[in-house]
C-alpha cells in the first residue's frame, strides 16, 4: 500500500474546470460520467459537489456494492456502504474531503468492502474540480484495485522476514562474486555487518578460492544450475569454519544471481567427532579402544616395519574394586592408562582393550620392546594413592613381535595373551616373549580337545596309582591317584599333555568329579577287601578348589562308599591357593573337619610359600622332585631340604618328598627326618590290581637302608691360628668324626649354613667376633647344636653369662689335656644324638598325640550320637510305657527268656503285681493260666471275679518276646 499524500492542484487547470450547475447533467457534465464509466472494470469513479454529496458513481462502484444509483446519490459520500467495512479508511477520507474543499489534492490506499463482505486494498485518488470562479465547485473521486499488489507486497515482506529470521546464512552473489544481499545469519557466521559483507566478494571469504578462480566457479554454477560442496569460510576473526554450500541459479530477465545456503559444520563435526570417541575410544580412560586397536594395528603391520605388540594385564585388580569400590578401581585405571602413555614414546599406541587390560603397539625390536616392559612394570609398581588410599598394583606384560611370531593383528595379539598367560605362571609382575607354536594354532591340540570330550564320555581315562612310603618303617601308607590316557588310536596320552587342554576347556571340573569318585570307590573296595589299611590322595585343580559344594560333595562320595575319611586325602598346590586364598582356606578346613588329610603339593616352588604356610589347614608338605637331594648334592642344596623338613615339623606337618629316583636321595631324605617319599625308585604309578599285589605281598623298603646311611657325626673347629686347628684335627682324627674347620666367624657361619653341625669348638678371643658371641649366634640360628669354648683366656663375666643363657655348654681352657678334650667332646656328641633322638620322640609323640586326639575326636562324635540315640530311644520308652498305662485293659511282655518285663498299670492292679516285678520269672508272677496264653493260644479265665480273654502275640523286628492282653468278656461281671 503508498504512503498517503497530497498535492494542491492548480485554480485555473482548464482540463478539470467544469460549470457549476445544479440542473440535470449538462453537455460536459454528461461526457465526464462517460468517461468515467469507461475506466473500467477495476476503477471505482465518481463525481461530488464541494461538500462531499454523492452526485454520480460509474457502474464499477455501484456493482462493488451490489448498489442502484438512488441509494448513494446524495449522500455524503463517507457514509456510503464503500465505507462501512473499514473505520480507518472513513476517518481518512474525511480527511481527504476537508483538504479537497481547500483545493488539495489527495492519494492514499484505503479499504473498501464489497457486496460480498470482502475487503478490497484500492488506490484512491481525490481530485478537486474549479468553476470560472476559481472556487471548487466538483470533486472527483477514483479509486483502481491493487489487492494483488498489497498481496504480493505482504508475502515479499513474508519472505524477506523468513530469510532474516532463517537458522542458515543465506546470501546473494552475482556473477562478479559481489555479495548483493545477505541474512543476519550470514552477518553473525562471519562476524560482520550487513554493510560491511556487501562490500566484500567471495574471495574476501573463502581461503580455497582466489580471483582467478571465481570465473570458472561462476560457469560452474551456470552450467549445472545448483552445486553442493563443504568448504571453510573465513570469520572476520581469522579462523576458519567448516560450512556446507548449497547454491542456486537465478535468473529473471537479463539479470542472474546466485542464491546461496550456508550450513554451519562445526555442531556436527563436533558431534561426529564425540561419536567417533565413543565408537573408537575408551570413555573411562580416553584411550583407544579394541576397534580402532585393531585398525591401527592393521595399518601398522602393512607399513612392514619391525612390530611389537605388548598386552599388559593388571595382576589381581579385582581386590581393588572389591575391596575398595568401583570408583577407586576407575581411578586407578585412569592412572595406570596414565603411566603407560608417559612410559613409552609419543608415536606408540596404548588401547585399553578391555577390564584392567591394555595393549601397547610399537615400532621396535624385541630387545626394545623388552625394555619398554620392564620400564612400565616398574611405572606400574610405584604406589598411587587414590582419595586418600594408598593403592599398590603390579602388572604381567606378554610380547609378541612381527614378522617373527605372524603378520597379521589377530595373530599377533593371540600370541601376545599367550605370552602374558606364560608371564602370570611365573609368577606375576613379570613380561614374557611369545616363544614357540601357538596352542590355538595347534591342529593336534583341536584334535585332542575332541577327543578329550569323547575319552570322557567313552570312559577312556583311568587312575593309576602311585605308592607312598614310609621312611621310618618302611612301609606303604598310601597312594596317589594320577590320572591316565589311553586312546584306542593315539595310544598312551601324557597328562602334561592333556590336562592344560582340559583346564582352558573347563573340563577339568567334570574329569575332576570323575577322579574324585574312581579314587574312593577304589579305596573303599581295598578297604572292603581287607588288606593293610593306606590313603588315597586324589589331586583338585583349581576350578575345584572354588566350588562352593566340595567339601559336602566329597563327604557324600565317602558316604556312599563306605571309606573311612581318615584312608582318603586331597592334594593342593600353592598357586593354587593364592588367587582366592580365603575361598580355599575353608574349603580345606571343611574336608579337614570330615578326617580328610590335606597335601599341599610342589612346595618349594612357588614364591608364596614362607608366608601364606602358616595359615593353611595343611596336615602334609610334600617337597617337590626339584628340591630332593642326593648324597653327592652339594650342601646348600641339603640345608634347603632341611630347612623345609624341619619347618615343616615345627608347624605340625608331616613332609613327604615326590619324584625320589635313587636309594642315595631315600637314605639322605630318612637322615633328614623326611616322613615319606614317593617316587621311581620305590614304584612307578601302577594299576589297581598291581597295587593290591603289592600291598598283599607286603612290599616295603628295608629299614635297616636308613640305619646304615646315617649322617656322619660332624665337629666345627674354630680359631684363628692355624697351628691350634692343625694340632686338634690331629688329636680327634681317629674318633672318625667329619671335621671342618674355620679360622674366624664369618667362615664359621658359612659353614653351618652348609652343613648340619652336631659340635662346635671355638676359641674364645678372635678379630671382629668372640668366640661368645659366635656362639650366641650359632644358638639362635641352630639351637641343637652343642656349644664349647676353648681358650686360654678366662673372661669370666662374658663367659659365666654365655654359660647362664645356654649359649655355651662347657668352658675348656688352652692348653688342654688330650683325654680330657677327647672325653668331652664325645659327651657332648652323644648328648646331641639324645636330643635329636628325643626331639625324634617328641615328633612322634605327637604324631601320636594328633592321631590320638583325631580318634578321640571320632569317638567323642560317636558317643554324642549314641547319648542322642539312647534318650531318644529313653523318650520313645517312656511314651510308650504312658501310652499303654493309659489303655484300659491289661497289657504285659514277656521276653524270650521267660522273664516278665512289662506290665501295664492296669495289669500290675489285676494282678496284684508289686513293685519288683520286672525282671522277674513270668511263672512266678502270672497265674498257671495266662502262661498258655504266652504260647499264641487264647483262653477264657476267671481272675479277680471277672472272665477274661488271654491273647498272645508273638514280637518281631527289635523287641523280641510276647506280648499279653487280657480282654474282658463282654456282659460278664465281677
Amino acid at each position: 500500500m503508498s504512503n498517503p499524500s497530497s498535492s494542491p492542484v492548480p485554480h485555473r487547470d482548464a482540463a478539470l474546470t467544469l460549470g457549476a450547475t445544479n440542473q440535470q447533467p449538462r453537455g460536459p457534465e454528461l461526457s465526464l460520467h462517460e468517461v468515467l464509466d469507461r475506466l473500467g472494470p477495476s476503477v471505482f469513479a465518481g463525481l461530488l459537489d464541494a461538500d462531499g454529496t454523492v452526485r454520480y458513481a460509474n457502474q464499477a462502484a455501484l456493482r462493488a456494492i451490489d448498489s442502484a444509483p438512488e441509494h448513494v446519490l446524495g449522500r455524503r459520500f463517507d457514509t456510503t456502504p464503500w465505507w462501512q467495512g473499514c473505520e480507518v479508511s472513513q476517518r481518512r477520507l474525511q480527511q481527504a474531503l476537508a483538504s479537497a474543499a481547500r483545493g488539495e489534492a489527495s492519494r492514499f490506499d484505503v479499504r473498501v468492502a464489497t457486496s460480498s463482505g470482502a475487503m478490497l486494498v484500492m488506490d484512491f485518488s481525490l481530485l478537486p474540480l474549479y468553476g470560472p470562479d476559481g472556487r471548487v465547485v466538483w470533486l472527483i473521486p477514483s479509486a483502481r484495485d491493487v489487492s494483488e499488489r498489497e498481496h504480493a507486497q505482504h508475502q515479499l515482506l513474508l519472505t524477506r522476514h523468513a530469510v532474516e529470521q532463517a537458522n542458515d546464512a543465506l546470501l546473494q552473489i552475482g556473477p562478479d562474486g559481489a555479495f548483493h544481499d545477505a541474512n543476519a545469519a550470514a552477518c553473525r557466521l562471519l562476524g560482520l555487518e550487513r554493510a560491511e559483507l556487501l562490500r566484500l566478494r567471495v574471495p574476501d571469504i573463502a581461503p580455497q578460492v582466489d580471483e582467478a578462480q571465481w570465473p570458472q566457479r561462476w560457469r560452474e554454477l551456470c552450467e549445472h544450475g545448483s552445486l553442493r560442496f563443504e568448504t571453510r569460510l573465513r570469520h572476520h576473526e581469522g579462523y576458519e569454519i567448516p560450512v556446507d554450500v548449497s547454491a542456486s541459479l537465478v535468473t529473471s530477465g537479463d539479470t542472474s544471481f546466485g542464491h546461496v545456503c550456508i550450513d554451519d559444520l562445526r555442531e556436527r563435526r563436533a558431534a561426529e567427532r564425540r561419536i567417533r570417541q565413543l565408537l573408537l575410544f575408551d570413555e573411562l580412560t580416553g584411550l583407544p579402544n579394541r576397534q580402532l586397536l585393531s585398525e591401527r594395528l592393521g595399518a601398522t603391520l602393512q607399513a612392514g616395519a619391525p612390530t611389537a605388540v605388548l598386552v599388559l594385564e593388571l595382576d589381581r585388580f579385582k581386590r581393588i574394586n572389591d575391596g575398595l569400590g568401583l570408583h577407586i578401581g576407575d581411578a586407578a585405571l585412569r592412572e595406570v592408562a596414565q603411566r603407560i602413555v608417559a612410559g613409552v614414546r609419543s608415536v606408540d599406541l596404548v588401547a585399553r582393550r578391555g577390564g584392567d587390560e591394555f595393549v601397547i603397539v610399537m615400532v621396535a625390536t624385541s630387545a626394545e620392546a623388552l625394555h619398554t616392559a620392564q620400564a612400565l612394570l616398574d611405572a606400574v609398581a610405584r604406589p598411587m594413592v587414590i582419595e586418600g588410599q594408598e593403592v599398590h598394583l603390579t602388572c604381567s606384560i606378554g610380547i609378541a613381535t612381527a614378522p617373527a611370531d605372524g603378520d597379521r593383528a589377530e595373530t599377533l595379539l593371540r600370541r601376545a595373551n599367550a605370552a602374558l598367560h606364560q608371564a602370570k605362571l611365573l609368577g606375576r609382575n613379570q613380561t614374557s616373549l611369545y616363544a614357540g607354536a601357538p596352542q590355538d594354532d595347534d591342529p593336534e591340540r583341536l584334535a585332542l580337545e575332541t577327543a578329550l570330550r569323547q575319552a570322557l564320555r567313552d570312559e577312556q581315562l583311568e587312575l593309576h596309582y602311585q605308592p607312598q612310603v614310609d621312611l621310618v618303617q618302611g612301609r606303604i601308607v598310601g597312594v596317589e591317584a594320577l590320572l591316565r590316557w589311553q586312546h584306542p588310536t593315539l595310544g598312551h596320552i601324557a597328562p602334561d599333555r592333556f590336562i592344560p587342554i582340559a583346564e582352558e576347556t573347563g573340563l577339568i571340573v567334570a574329569i575332576g568329579d570323575w577322579v574324585l569318585r574312581r579314587a574312593i570307590e577304589q579305596a573303599a573296595a581295598w578297604q572292603r577287601a581287607g588288606l593293610p589299611p593306606l590313603r588315597m590322595a586324589a589331586n583338585l585343580s583349581a576350578r575345584q578348589l572354588v566350588q562352593p559344594d566340595l567339601a559336602r560333595r566329597i563327604e557324600g562320595l565317602l558316604a556312599a562308599s563306605g571309606l573311612d575319611p581318615r584312608l582318603f586325602g586331597v592334594e593342593v598346590t600353592e598357586s593354587m591357593l593364592i588367587n582366592n586364598f580365603d575361598q580355599a582356606v575353608q574349603h580345606l578346613q571343611a574336608l579337614r573337619a570330615l578326617g580328610v588329610e590335606v597335601s599341599l603339593d610342589d612346595f618349594g616352588t612357588g614364591y608364596s610359600s614362607l608366608s601364606y604356610l602358616r595359615r593353611l589347614p595343611v596336615d602334609v608338605v610334600k617337597i617337590d622332585r626339584s628340591l630332593v637331594p642326593d648324597v653327592t648334592a652339594p650342601a646348600e642344596d641339603v640345608s634347603i631340604t632341611r630347612a623345609i623338613i624341619t619347618m615343616a615339623h615345627q608347624l605340625q606337618m608331616k613332609v613327604l618328598a615326590e619324584g625320589v629316583e635313587s636309594e642315595g636321595q631315600a637314605a639322605l631324605l630318612a637322615a633328614n627326618q623326611c616322613d615319606q617319599m614317593q617316587g621311581y625308585w620305590f614304584s612307578t604309578a601302577l594299576p589297581a590290581a598291581a597295587v593290591e599285589t603289592m600291598l598283599r605281598d607286603g612290599r616295603q623298603i628295608d629299614p635297616a637302608l636308613f640305619g646304615r646311611r646315617s649322617r656322619q657325626r660332624t665337629l666345627l673347629l674354630v680359631d684363628d691360628e692355624e697351628n691350634v686347628l692343625a694340632a686338634l684335627r690331629r688329636l680327634l682324627r681317629a674318633e672318625g668324626w667329619l671335621i671342618l674347620s674355620a679360622t674366624s666367624a664369618e667362615q664359621a657361619l658359612q659353614l653351618m649354613a652348609r652343613h648340619e653341625i652336631d659340635v662346635i669348638l671355638s676359641d674364645q678371643r678372635m678379630p671382629g667376633m668372640t668366640g661368645v658371641e659366635l656362639l650366641r649366634r650359632a644358638r639362635q640360628l641352630y639351637p641343637e647344636t652343642i656349644r664349647l669354648v676353648l681358650s686360654g683366656y678366662t673372661e669370666l663375666q662374658s663367659i659365666t653369662d654365655a654359660i647362664n643363657e645356654g649359649a655355651i655348654y662347657k668352658f675348656l681352657a688352652k692348653p688342654w689335656d688330650d683325654a680330657e678334650l677327647r672325653a668331652h667332646l664325645r659327651e657332648a656328641f652323644t648328648l646331641k644324638e639324645m636330643a635329636d633322638q628325643n626331639r625324634r620322640l617328641d615328633r612322634e609323640v605327637q604324631a601320636a598325640n594328633r592321631d590320638l586326639a583325631e580318634v578321640n575326636q571320632r569317638l567323642q562324635t560317636l558317643l554324642s550320637a549314641q547319648r542322642e540315640q539312647n534318650q531318644r530311644e529313653v523318650g520313645s520308652r517312656e511314651a510308650a510305657q504312658e501310652l499303654l498305662d493309659a489303655v484300659p485293659v491289661p497289657v504285659l511282655g514277656v521276653d524270650d527268656e521267660g522273664l516278665l518285663v512289662f506290665a501295664n498299670a492296669p495289669a500290675q492292679a489285676l494282678c496284684g503285681l508289686g513293685g519288683g516285678f520286672l525282671g522277674g520269672a513270668a511263672t512266678e508272677h502270672l497265674p498257671p493260666k495266662l502262661m498258655r496264653a504266652l504260647d499264641g493260644e487264647s483262653i477264657l479265665f476267671t481272675l479277680a471275679g471277672r472272665r477274661w480273654w488271654a491273647v498272645g502275640r508273638h514280637l518281631i523286628g527289635n523287641a523280641r518276646g510276647r506280648l499279653l492282653v487280657l480282654l474282658p468278656q463282654a456282659g460278664a461281671s465281677k
